[in-house]
């Protein structure tokens, strides 16, 4: 039998930080937004950088100097999101909301969170605020949330139903292609699985996480050799990583 995988790492639907202008006309608010967004802007490029400990450091010290920015205290969750304190993530986003209530973005953050948290009640409330904004550029990332939770409450049938809203919005998405042939995988679909995990595969030939989830489809199809060749390139493409780990230990089995 093949164990199943759950992957946590859902924080990647969250909409990347911004870097807005000051729009203040207070000469010496202005200075100090200034300066609290020259941190700001430093730690949104740490977090494009892969390194979210410095990005922290900037964001608290743009909060030092200007505590209502809901912006900095969006880009303090996503840190702290990053570095796996999800409560103080949790405690930023609902600052960034209180001060701006009509960001969609901030709730759709929010929701990416509580999946993180494993919370999809929770994350299913901030993430159809933020795919019911007529507003939001970007409705299929919420959308791929809302189908992430209903998996994760044993919800197939509602996770394929939003997957495919998520794909009718934006036919390109990549991660809801790799999602719903993860759930309908799990439905004991496979070759349904298999077709959209190769849709998602012209898009995103080096994605790892969807060569290990094709490999892992593969053997539950019976197709060792192709499963062999997922977790090889998976092993290429993340070897230092838990899931090239992973893909090591079923090369093992597959000899």
């Amino acid at each position: 039998m093949v164990p199943k995988v759950r992957f946590l790492g859902w924080g990647c639907l969250a909409i990347a930080l911004l870097v807005n202008g000051c729009t203040s006309s207070n000469s010496r608010h202005r200075d100090v937004t200034q300066n609290a967004k020259v941190h700001y802007t430093l730690g949104v490029a740490e977090l494009k950088n892969n390194n979210p400990t410095m990005a922290l450091a900037k964001f608290l010290e743009a909060e030092r100097i200007d505590k209502r920015d809901p912006d900095i205290q969006e880009g303090l969750a996503q840190a702290y999101q990053r570095k796996g304190a999800f409560a103080e993530a949790e405690k930023h986003y609902l600052k960034a909301i209180e001060m701006r209530s009509d960001e969609p973005r901030y709730y759709n953050n929010l929701g990416a969170l509580y999946l993180d948290m494993q919370r999809p009640d929770d994350a299913l409330v901030n993430l159809q605020k933020a795919a019911g904004n007529l507003l939001f550029p970007n409705p299929e990332i919420p959308l791929t949330g809302i189908g992430i939770a209903h998996f994760l409450k044993n919800d197939y049938p509602g996770a394929v139903a939003a997957y495919r809203e998520a794909l009718s919005k934006n036919s390109r998405y990549v991660e809801a292609y790799v999602r719903l042939g993860e759930v309908l995988t799990a439905m004991g679909q496979i070759d349904r699985g298999l077709r959209e995990y190769r849709k998602a595969l012209v898009l995103a030939p080096d994605y790892a996480r969807l060569h290990f989830l094709m490999g892992l489809a593969f053997m539950k199809n019976g197709d060792m050799e192709q499963a062999r060749q997922a977790f090889i390139k998976v092993r290429q493409l993340l070897p230092e990583s838990e899931m090239g780990q992973r893909a090591n230990d079923y090369l093992d089995m597959l000899q």
